[in-house]
């Protein structure tokens, strides 16, 4: 038997228990901690099944349950606050992409962009609102980017090959392309919460960010967290494209998602690196010099962005150089 009780004493072998707030919990204390914050919680979680009812329990043992269970009744809090309400949920998260949107501008020069929260104004398309927020590039609004903000679960993903055609259900490709012509935007993109998502979506969106050809961008962030690290990467993209005037169908598609997804590669890969600056000192020049390749190819892939938008498709030459990763050239045809 698992469980073994011996007079007061408890003793629990070979035993998985899948619980994603304990494994969050968990994972922000250091691993000589978690063994005693398990055996405190355990005791904890026990008496409020007594109690009958957590919520209860928390508010009357508020200030003696100790640092470590006071973090514990926090998380449970927080988590108590998001799913208590789906209509407040969405509400919030369109107001935090929207402040996170506003932040990004400052920090990368797009003052002049105009964002407006049309989540609760009707569109093209009668009586629907797809296309929460709407961004005017420098101000213009004939060069517009689309955004829609979903915390539901029970969107998939809706890759064509697999979808349903009698399926009558949202999904993450179908909002995009709705958006598109309910908003007219040059540009659009689907925001998903890391905590909130399908496994669909996470499944096809592993760095965080997914570029789906001819229909748009599908982007994941952590509002808890504050992390909207792959917001601004989508950000600066779609401005390229938007401010391109072209519609996406008219340029090479293979070559516009060969681009789009090196980007992303290359950005994400220079997270990875510059997280790791941060954390080991001691190979800080090799890191900093891998940056510095990393920054130079990114640069590189974003020009090889902007000629392909200006002149509709990109060389043979262009696309193997770009392959390569080498001796590239720019040379408009």
């Amino acid at each position: 038997m698992a469980i073994k009780l011996q007079k007061d004493t408890l003793e629990i072998k070979n035993i998985q228990i899948e619980n994603p707030l304990m494994a969050e919990y968990l994972a922000g204390l250091p691993e000589l901690q978690r063994e005693e914050a398990v055996i405190k919680a355990l005791g904890v979680g026990i008496l409020a099944e007594i109690k009958g009812e957590i919520a209860q329990f928390l508010n009357e043992t508020e200030g003696e349950i100790g640092k470590r269970l006071a973090n514990l009744k926090a998380l449970y809090e927080l988590r108590e606050m998001r799913y208590r309400e789906t209509s407040s949920k969405g509400l919030d998260a369109e107001q935090k992409i929207l402040q996170a949107l506003k932040d990004i501008q400052v920090t990368s020069g797009f003052s002049d962009d105009e964002i407006t929260d049309l989540s609760t104004v009707r569109g093209v398309l009668p009586r629907n609102k797809t296309g929460d927020l709407l961004i005017d590039v420098d101000g213009h609004n004939d060069v517009t980017i689309g955004l829609e903000i979903k915390l539901d679960k029970g969107v998939k993903l809706g890759q064509i090959d697999n979808r349903d055609p009698a399926a009558q259900t949202d999904t993450a490709i179908g909002q995009l392309l709705e958006m598109r012509t309910n908003r007219e935007t040059d540009a659009n993109a689907i925001v998903f919460d890391e905590d909130s998502m399908d496994a669909t979506v996470a499944a096809a969106c592993p760095n965080g960010i997914k570029y789906v050809q001819a229909i748009g961008f599908v982007v994941i962030v952590n509002t808890r967290r504050g992390d909207y690290e792959n917001l601004a990467i989508f950000y600066s993209i779609a401005r390229e494209m938007a401010r391109a005037r072209f519609d996406v169908n008219i340029l090479e598609s293979a070559s516009v998602t060969m681009v789009v997804e090196r980007l992303l590669y290359l950005l994400n890969d220079y997270r990875s690196v510059e997280k790791e600056v941060g954390n080991i000192k001691k190979s800080a020049d090799k890191i900093s010099a891998s940056l510095t390749k990393l920054s130079n190819f990114v640069g590189i892939t974003e020009q090889y962005l902007k000629t392909l938008l200006q002149n509709g498709k990109l060389s043979q030459e262009q696309l193997f150089s770009l392959y390569q990763s080498s001796g590239i050239e720019l040379k408009d045809d």
